[in-house]
């Protein structure tokens, strides 16, 4: 009987031993951690023009698609700076319609003055071959040479103006400066009270919304959150004990804490190149006398495989969620 107890108490000790080993053997090769979380990409929402609020067409946890209007600034100001941007571009088309027009008497003018030139410079011509003949009195030669010098000089004048007149007018049409100056205020205006809708950049779920119609708010500063829903992942902070053998690429078992029968399945994307404590606001001082060892957490990026199990999304996904992830090393 004795040796019965004996036998009995042997195999009980192998068994325990054996179930030990394989326990063992299980967990070096399907690491686990119960730190980890789900994750997802959180776009702040902010107006990019300040103004008072006119309507709010959101609620807190709404899901929205990307474009959809979210909220509305009033837009009286913006439309009366288009308006005024408007009118100053049209002001520069009939300004450059103008300076055309005076680059065309200047031109005239100078076709003018090369007429009366050409017929300066044949009495002065004339007049120089009667004066070698003695046929013209002195007074005569010196009157025709001076109206070719006056001539000669108007048409210079004429000239000078041209130039002055077409370097004012610029190019002509929709590249004149004044014009492109104009137009670029116009558009500018115009994208300013495009502005005063805000819109959805991405689809999801609108989370820590207070934004309430009249409210005044300040460009670029954040009035709520989009989570977006198109990618999400589980950051899974393992021991460093345990990193020795993770891969990126292993597959790895994801259960949520909320969905208690839920697994999804997912795979290691990325190890992190420094534990949680070094980007920590107040990282660890080490070299201090007091130092105590820690082992340290490195965050993985755990992917989650496209869903099945809940096409009608009764059991979606949230951030912030907790998850139990084990990592199988077999892969």
């Amino acid at each position: 009987m004795r040796s019965l107890r004996l036998l009995l108490l042997l195999v009980l000790s192998l068994g325990i031993g054996v179930g030990l080993k394989f326990y063992w053997d299980y967990r070096e090769l399907h690491p686990t951690t119960d730190d980890a979380y789900v994750q997802a990409h959180i776009v702040d929402i902010a107006a990019r023009v300040s103004g008072p609020v006119v309507a709010v067409h959101v609620a807190e946890n709404d899901y929205v698609e990307a474009g959809a209007a979210l909220f509305d600034i009033d837009p009286s100001v913006f439309q009366a700076t288009v308006d005024s941007a408007d009118a100053n571009y049209e002001m520069a088309a009939q300004d450059t319609g103008a300076d055309d027009a005076e680059v065309g008497v200047a031109r005239s003018n100078v076709t003018e003055r090369e007429v009366t030139l050409a017929r300066a410079r044949r009495n002065l011509e004339r007049a120089t071959a009667l004066g070698e003949s003695n046929l013209i009195s002195e007074a005569e030669y010196d009157n025709a040479k001076a109206t070719f010098a006056e001539v000669t000089a108007a048409l210079e004048s004429a000239r000078a103006d041209l130039r002055r007149a077409q370097s004012k007018l610029g190019v002509k049409g929709a590249q004149n400066a004044r014009q492109r100056a104009a137009q670029a205020a116009l558009t500018a205006a115009q994208l300013e009270l495009s502005f005063t809708r805000v819109v959805a950049p991405v689809a999801g779920w609108v989370s820590n919304i207070s934004l309430r119609e009249g409210a005044m708010i300040i460009a670029e500063r954040s009035q709520f959150s989009i989570v977006e829903d198109k990618h999400w992942w589980v950051e899974a902070n393992f021991k460093e004990t345990d990193l020795h053998h993770i891969r990126p690429g292993q597959m790895a078992v994801i259960k949520l804490d909320m969905y208690p029968d839920l697994e999804l399945t997912g795979a290691v994307e990325s190890l992190g190149a420094g534990s949680g404590a070094v980007f920590s606001l107040l990282p660890p001082e080490n070299a201090t006398g007091n130092w105590v060892k820690v082992t340290q957490r490195f965050p993985i990026r755990i992917s989650i495989d496209p869903r099945v199990d809940d096409l009608a999304n009764e059991r979606p996904l949230r951030v912030g969620a907790s998850a139990t992830v084990a990592v199988n090393l077999d892969q």
